[in-house]
């Protein structure tokens, strides 16, 4: 019998029938619903438990888990018209046998759920190759169809122990940070709280004669990873966010702003509804100006909607299998070439108090403090722990959380007008589609408030454009940058600069505001 250990001791105990698994404590109440909105560390662990418990066959089993109470109000046309509070627990269970693998989803967490989801991928699991398909299948070696001489049992038997230390290590629980990212200040906010927030945030809309649509969503998190070999991981977290979109009646103007935290009390909603009813009044009654190549001062949030194209794009499995806008020739990366204006870095952390995420994804790969680019030179490209064992002499990976901190300049959008002759002010994108994706060349419009600038003043509202352009273009084309912000990007934040920018390509107009 072995024990399976982890940071607070062993958990699990694997019996001499390698069919069955046994938990090292008592069964955890016969109450299996949470006994708060998200599942608790020890909720999560009895739940592992009960996954190993139900499983046969042998091999390992891993629990995933995302437990999540999510609030939300919604309110059109200045008036609230849904209020709702959701609460769901997504388990991912997977069942591992030499190599071969299935994973399960399920929200199910009775008994009878969970052992449903388990029995199926144990289904699965049989019509599978050992060694095939898994993140660990490049570690795991078949044995040789044929021994004839000493020096082939000999070279298998190498290869094993070799294949067996290297997924020892890869089994391995990484140290995580821990950046603060529970605010009881957003857990807190219930229904009530959230119906009494809307109506100073429409009360000048309404005044204005302008109809405000809007939403507000605070949720809490309960991430868990809790495997047979000794992984166990959790981590709580909260994120709220706020965006508000104003019409004008006729239909002929309309302005949007919004932003994502951890902590409620971060987002400034009065000032957010205040810069939409601001942007809803300029943009009235647009007019046409032809299509064509502009200098471009783009808002923080148009830089992200731009900028999240390019964050997919870091990875070195694409890169080195000559796909994507970082691909080098002969298979391999960019990595060391410059690829943005050198004024440009970005970076991600979780300890970074205007960005703080979850310290490891839903599958528990570690986020570590990364430079991706740095003064628009290209510094690394995200990976795995197998890729960094097996590639990179290194016992941990390099996962993309998807979040970013791009540098910044002084330049206020107000100066970059001034200095523009003329171009157009952009306040977010949206429909966007990627039409080539080695060059990252991709479509998508306008919206909710575009201005024409003229000799470095802004003088009429424009209609909206569709643009056709390669973020990998405009930010290599930059004139200037201002104050990183914080960004609208549920799931991953995002803190970029405006950015002022040349030969942005506009194709045609659309009459959508």
């Amino acid at each position: 019998m072995t024990d399976r250990a982890t940071n607070d001791g062993p958990i699990i105990m694997r019996d001499d029938a390698p069919t069955r698994l046994i938990a090292s404590e008592p069964d955890p109440e016969k109450s299996q619903r949470p006994a708060s909105r998200f599942m608790s560390e020890k909720e999560c662990l009895a739940l592992a438990r009960r996954a190993a418990n139900m499983a046969v066959g042998g091999g390992d089993t891993s629990t995933q888990l995302e437990s999540t109470w999510t609030g939300n109000i919604r309110f059109a046309r200045n008036a609230i018209t849904t209020s709702g509070d959701v609460r769901d627990n997504d388990v991912m269970l997977k069942r591992d046998i030499h190599g071969a693998f299935a994973l399960i989803q399920s929200n199910q967490i009775d008994d009878v759920g969970m052992e449903a989801t388990i029995r199926r991928a144990e289904r699965v699991l049989r019509m599978r190759e050992e060694g095939a398909g898994s993140q660990f299948s490049e570690h795991y070696v078949m044995p040789p169809k044929e021994v004839k001489t000493y020096d082939d049992v000999l070279s298998y038997e190498l290869r094993q122990a070799a294949a067996a230390a290297e997924r020892s290590l890869t089994q391995t629980a990484e140290p995580y940070l821990k950046p603060k990212i529970f605010f009881d200040t957003t857990y807190g906010l219930d229904a009530a709280a959230r119906a009494a927030a809307i109506e100073p945030l429409v009360a000048p809309t309404r005044a204005a004669g302008m109809l405000a649509a809007g939403y507000v969503q605070v949720s809490a998190h309960g991430r868990a990873v809790m495997d047979t070999w000794g992984r166990a991981l959790y981590y709580p977290y909260t994120q709220a966010q706020y965006s508000v979109t104003v019409r004008d009646p006729k239909g002929s103007g309309s302005g949007w702003a919004g932003v994502d935290y951890a902590d409620w009390t971060r987002i400034d909603t009065a000032k957010i509804s205040a810069t939409a009813l601001d942007k809803c009044q300029r943009s009235r009654n647009p007019v046409a100006v032809e299509p064509g190549r502009y200098t471009v001062i783009l808002e923080p949030q148009a830089v992200c909607d731009l900028f999240s194209y390019v964050m997919t794009e870091l990875d070195r499995g694409i890169a080195e299998d000559g796909h994507g806008p970082f691909a080098g020739e002969d298979k391999t990366s960019k990595i060391g070439q410059r690829v943005f204006d050198e004024r440009i870095t970005v970076s991600a952390d979780p300890m970074d108090p205007d960005l703080g995420f979850p310290p490891f994804d839903r599958l528990g790969n570690v986020y570590h403090p990364v430079t991706w680019i740095e003064q628009g030179v290209l510094k690394d490209l995200s990976y795995y722990r197998p890729y960094a064992i097996r590639n990179l002499g290194k016992n941990s990976g390099l996962p993309n959380s998807g979040a970013c901190r791009m540098s910044g300049g002084t330049t206020s959008i107000e100066e970059m007008i001034a200095t523009t002759k003329r171009g157009l002010v952009v306040t977010r994108f949206s429909n966007m589609a990627v039409v080539d994706p080695n060059s990252l060349l991709m479509t998508g419009y306008t919206r909710d408030g575009l201005w024409l600038i003229e000799n470095g003043k802004i003088t009429k509202p424009v209609k909206n454009f569709r643009f056709t352009e390669s973020p990998m273009f405009v930010f290599n084309n930059v004139e200037q940058l201002g104050v990183p912000t914080r960004a609208f990007h549920p799931g991953a934040p995002f803190v970029v600069p405006p950015v002022k920018a040349r030969d942005f390509s506009f194709t045609s107009l659309i009459e959508a505001i």
